[in-house]
């Protein structure tokens, strides 16, 4: 608190002047109805016509405990072009006393430190205003240039910065004659606008964003009247009542003091220092406003908004609104559209255009009644803006609501307010009659209810009875008093350095609507997975063969069936077959190591997936793949559902989620084991009814592949290493070597004649099927070979780079011809083989 001088106590005058306060206000009543009429000043003559004591304006930089948002006395009007603003207090001229005046434009003006011009000189000139009113004082004037009009700031400024308690002024009954003393506190100011005509003065202009004020004493209290305007276009007036801050401050906003999150505490606060409150000499955001202080009633000419020094433009006269909701919906707690699962919960949400309470009652057994005992009722505050109710998915007795066949009904109700106002009063010793507030504009008007909790205070002297009104109390009969003029310590008694909030608003008519959702499970199966090799060698193709089931109810759209599968698996394919029901897969995806496709399935369906690909390398230890299948959002599985807000990507977190515990039928897994192949060695080529030698790598058997040419002997087959013979015939053998793993591997061993002792010499081209082409025998065995026919006379008549036993002597005469064969065999070893031929047609 402002402590006040030792000498201004008066303790006995504290006590005789409250017995006395009725008596007393009659009289200053009188005094007021026979006192001259003038409505020509805006500033303390106003706050001085209800009698009580004088509240010495503050005007200074330094914080205090009274004074948590000092100014430099700033007060604001607004002012049209061509008008005239008349400005002065009972500090000009004293000491470092002046006025500043900033315009909309950024202008600046000063009263400077004249003794004369601005100056009230007494408690005369205060109740008279400026000039050319009778006995009024000589106003510093600035007259409203093109440009300039708007709101504009004027500061009061006392004799010295320092609030120090040596300069704490004498305690003054408002309606006598005052003394300007030294320090931050002046006794009298006044903003006056007179017209453009310069024929009358006008009202309703003057405003302030925050009332610091110090009495320099409890032997009385501050009558001083505000009126109100809500940035929501409503207005109140508010009667300070007696209120007895020895230094206190004021102002009135939307929210009083904040909670954590932001949002109205609708609490007091047990301190002066710490609260979260919006500053009230800093710019209004979206959700935090400071409300308009008028000396008096607000001008029905105001602008809805208007220019303003430094912050572009500030709101004035809005006309009144009626709360609404919009973007009511049901989201699941995955956030899908009225949709959910058991045990997933969800949000009712909406959008309002005030603050308020809310109260949901979900109708959990669907019988179109919201009274039942199981029926969910979710209660709690409304916000600005968008709101999130969320909601657990238990019904009233704690118990899982659980997947229906049909809709599920929340229904709505939405007390939505305006008009809301908050007085936090910062070191309020004393409120021994409790203010006086009317909503005069509004809904029910006019209307004095308030309500206030302080339960946070700390109790010390008097505190408000009761200690918490959140149902309402009639500001005329109790508008939250606290403190007695009986306690021996004022300094101590229940305000005392606390910061005390009163509120009111408009109650409007409640908003009932309602939302739908559906609360949907399906019990989501991977039946089986097969593979048709469990044991198998490198390079092998294997197959996979899994079926998913939807074991309902629900039916699914959206579930994710997958398949993984380590990098060892290549050339991979997927096909799948309906099986049950009709069931739609999409959004196929096949990658390096899985396979992912949506799939929509009804209760009951089920449908089948074949996976074929070759193991190109062999796998660390064993070839593991995983099929599973996952539920969508919002669709709930009874053994695979992770109860949290994340979107489903994961079967594994979902199976193993509490609260159906580890393990799932949405997973299964299938394991086989893969061998390297052995080697058989190079193939190799031979001569026939030569003896060769196999060689395989590590322990094996051999066998040949098929019987053709000719059935050789191996003469080892169970050893790695053998011999073969019985190549009696030209061609390719084939030779398996086979590990004991059952790996196999083959090689070639390609059979060649020394000579062509098989080949005819004799070419009859007549057609009978013997001899008809010049042959050679397993030509196919020796690609690339070469055919060369000359004369008698050395001329080369034919000629084949590839030949392919097609030579019948076309368009030769019969006779003897020389022929030159270069044989390439499959080593690429060349052999000449010569001689001579007889053609006869």
């Amino acid at each position: 608190m402002q402590r006040p001088n030792p000498a201004q106590y008066y303790t006995c005058m504290v006590y005789l002047g409250f017995l006395s306060r009725k008596f007393l206000l009659l009289c200053c009543y009188l005094f007021i109805l026979f006192l001259p009429v003038s409505v020509f000043a805006e500033g303390s003559k106003e706050l001085t016509q209800n009698g009580g004591f004088r509240a010495y304006l503050y005007s200074s930089t330094e914080v205090s405990v009274s004074f948590p948002f000092p100014t430099r006395g700033l007060m604001k009007v607004y002012a049209k072009v061509g008008e005239t603003i008349h400005v002065a207090s009972s500090a000009q001229g004293l000491g470092g006393g002046t006025i500043n005046l900033r315009s909309p434009d950024g202008s600046t003006y000063t009263s400077g430190n004249s003794t004369t011009v601005g100056r009230i000189n007494n408690r005369t000139e205060e109740i008279a205003g400026p000039s050319p009113n009778a006995g009024g004082y000589t106003a510093f004037t600035r007259v409203v240039a093109a440009g300039q009009e708007g709101v504009w700031e004027i500061d009061f400024i006392g004799q010295s910065n320092s609030a120090g308690s040596e300069n704490n002024p004498t305690p003054q009954s408002s309606t006598t004659a005052w003394t300007q003393g030294p320090g931050a506190f002046i006794a009298a100011f006044d903003v006056s606008v007179r017209n453009t005509g310069n024929t009358a003065f006008l009202t309703g202009r003057v405003f302030t964003n925050i009332f610091s004020g110090i009495i320099g004493g409890f032997i009385g209290g501050f009558n001083g009247v505000f009126h109100i305007l809500t940035k929501d276009g409503y207005q109140y007036v508010m009667d300070n009542n007696g209120q007895s801050g020895n230094g206190f401050s004021f102002f009135s906003n939307n929210k009083g003091f904040r909670a954590a999150d932001g949002k109205a505490s609708y609490k007091s606060f047990n301190s002066v220092s710490g609260d979260n409150v919006h500053n009230p000499t800093a710019a209004d955001t979206q959700s935090d406003i400071t409300h308009k202080i008028f000396f008096n009633a607000p001008a029905a000419d105001l602008p809805l908004t208007a220019p303003a020094p430094g912050n572009g433009s500030t709101w004035l006269m809005n006309p009144p609104f009626v709360p609404s909701a919009t973007d009511i919906n049901f989201k699941g707690g995955e956030g899908t559209d009225a949709k959910t699962g058991p045990t997933l919960g969800g949000s009712i949400n909406f959008t309002t255009t005030s603050n308020g309470t809310y109260t949901i009652v979900i109708d959990v057994n669907s019988n179109g009644v919201f009274t039942d005992p199981a029926d969910r009722t979710l209660t709690g505050q409304v916000t600005l803006g968008a709101n999130s109710v969320k909601w657990d998915g238990l019904d009233e007795l704690g118990t899982v609501v659980a997947a229906g066949a049909g809709a599920y009904t929340a229904n709505i109700n939405l007390s939505l307010i305006s008009a809301e106002v908050h007085f936090p009063f910062y070191d309020v010793e004393r409120n021994i009659n409790g203010i006086k507030l009317t909503r005069i504009t509004g809904a029910n008007a006019p209307d004095n209810t308030v309500y206030w909790d302080d339960s946070d205070i700390s109790v010390t002297g008097t505190p408000s009875s009761p200690i918490t009104n959140l149902t309402g109390q009639n500001s005329l009969v109790n508008g939250h008093k606290w403190g007695s003029p009986f306690f021996a310590d004022p300094n101590s008694d229940f305000g005392n350095e606390r910061s005390i909030d009163t509120w009111a608003y408009v109650a409007n008519a409640i908003i009932n609507t309602a939302v739908t959702f559906t609360i949907q499970e399906a019990d989501l199966e991977v039946t089986s997975l097969t593979s048709d090799i469990t044991n198998g060698c490198l390079n092998q193709v294997i197959t996979y063969t899994t079926a998913v089931k939807n074991n309902g109810p629900t039916d699914v759209a959206g579930a994710t069936f997958s398949f993984a599968f380590p990098t060892e698996l290549t050339k991979v394919t997927v096909t799948s077959t309906e099986t049950t029901g009709t069931t739609v897969i999409s959004n196929e995806q096949t990658t390096a190591t899985g396979y992912t496709a949506k799939l929509d399935i009804p209760n009951g369906g089920v449908r089948t997936f074949t996976i074929t690909g070759t193991v190109s390398k062999l796998p660390a230890a064993t070839l593991d793949v995983v099929a599973a299948i996952l539920r969508p959002a919002d669709i709930a599985d009874p053994d695979a559902t992770n109860p949290n807000s994340a979107t489903p990507t994961d079967p594994f977190d979902e199976c193993d989620a509490q609260p159906s515990g580890v393990g799932c039928n949405n997973i299964k897994t299938a394991s086989a084991t893969f061998f390297a192949l052995p080697k058989a060695g190079d193939d190799q080529v031979t001569e026939k009814n030569k003896t060769i030698t196999l060689t395989g790598n590590g322990a094996g058997s051999w066998t040949q592949l098929g019987t053709t040419p000719a059935v050789a002997t191996i003469v080892s087959p169970s050893t790695a290493s053998t011999t073969v013979s019985g190549l009696t015939a030209e061609g390719d053998y084939k030779f398996i070597f086979t590990n004991a793993s059952g790996c196999a591997d083959t090689l070639n061993v390609s059979v060649t004649s020394p000579n062509l002792d098989d080949s005819p010499n004799v070419v009859t081209p007549n057609g009978d099927g013997i001899n008809d082409e010049f042959i050679i025998p397993g030509i196919n065995n020796y690609p690339g070979s070469k055919l060369s026919i000359y004369n008698r006379w050395g001329n080369e008549v034919y000629h084949s780079d590839q030949y392919a036993n097609n030579w019948a002597g076309a368009g030769l005469s019969d006779g003897t011809y020389y022929y030159m064969f270069t044989r390439k065999d499959k080593a690429g070893t060349i052999k000449v083989f010569k001689g001579w031929i007889y053609l006869k047609h």
